[in-house]
C-alpha cells in the first residue's frame, strides 16, 4: 500500500468514526480521537500497555484504563481487531475494511508479520466449496523464528534451554557435573540424538525417538544442541 493511499484510507477512517462519536460529551470525544488517531498511526499489532505508552510520549494524559476501553469501542466499530496468539498477550490491529490476511509469528522474539497468499486463499475457498460449506471469515497462524533469530541461531550451539516449542534439534553434547552426566544418563538421553522441544514452560518436555522427557530448566542449561532443518 502507497503512503498516499493510506494516508486517504486513514483520513476516510477518522471521518467515518468522528460520525460515531456525535451523540458522546466533548471530552470524552475528545480524547476518544486522540486515541484513535494514535491507534491507526501504525499497521503493528499493539497491546493496550503498548498504545498507552506512544501516547505518553506524545503528551497525552491518559489511563490504561481509558485506552482499554477506547480499544474495545473500536472493536465494536470494526475499525480494529483484538487478537490473541499462543502464549503472548492479547494485542490489537487495525482493521482495513475489505482487507484480508494471515499472520507469522516468531515463538522467540514475538515479532508478528503479515502475510497474503493468493492461492493459499484459493485452496482454503475450494476445500468450503468441496464439503459445501460456506465460510465467512478464517484466521491462519504460523509459527516460527523469524530471520532475524535464525540468524542468531547460527552458532555451533546452544542450550537447550533457549530452543522454542516446535523446533528440532540434535543433541551435541553433554554437560556439567558427574551427578548431571548420571542424570542424563538415566534419562537414556545420548549424543546425536533428535529432540522434538513440545513444551518449554517450567521444565523442558521434548520427544526423543517417541518418548517424552521432562527436563529442569538448569539441567537444560547443560545440554548443548544444533537446530534440525
Amino acid at each position: 500500500m502507497s503512503k498516499e493511499t493510506q494516508e486517504y484510507i486513514h483520513e476516510k477512517e477518522k471521518k467515518d468514526f468522528r460520525r460515531f462519536l456525535k451523540e458522546l460529551p466533548v471530552d470524552k470525544k475528545k480524547l476518544l480521537l486522540k486515541i484513535f488517531e494514535t491507534f491507526i498511526e501504525t499497521d503493528e499489532h499493539l497491546s493496550a500497555e503498548k498504545l498507552a505508552d506512544r501516547l505518553k510520549a506524545k503528551g497525552i494524559s491518559v489511563s490504561l484504563k481509558d485506552v482499554e476501553e477506547a480499544l474495545k469501542f473500536f472493536c465494536c466499530l470494526g475499525f480494529a481487531q483484538r487478537k490473541e496468539f499462543m502464549g503472548t498477550p492479547p494485542v490489537f490491529e487495525h482493521r482495513h475494511l475489505g482487507e484480508h490476511h494471515d499472520h507469522l509469528i516468531c515463538t522467540s522474539c514475538g515479532k508478528i508479520e503479515e502475510f497474503y497468499f493468493p492461492k493459499l486463499e484459493e485452496t482454503q475457498n475450494e476445500i468450503a466449496r468441496q464439503y459445501g460449506f460456506k465460510p465467512l471469515d478464517h484466521r491462519l497462524e504460523i509459527y516460527g523464528l523469524c530471520r532475524e533469530c535464525q540468524a542468531r541461531r547460527k552458532r555451533p550451539s546452544l542450550p537447550l534451554a533457549l530452543v522454542s516449542p516446535g523446533e528440532k534439534v540434535k543433541v551435541e553434547r553433554l554437560t556439567g557435573c558427574g551427578k548431571a552426566q548420571g542424570r542424563l544418563a538415566s534419562m537414556g538421553l545420548i549424543e546425536g540424538d533428535v529432540l522434538e522441544v513440545i513444551n518449554n514452560c517450567g521444565p523442558i518436555v521434548v520427544n526423543v525417538r517417541g518418548t517424552r522427557l521432562a527436563i529442569g530448566q538448569g539441567l537444560a542449561q547443560k545440554i548443548f544442541v544444533t537446530p534440525v532443518d
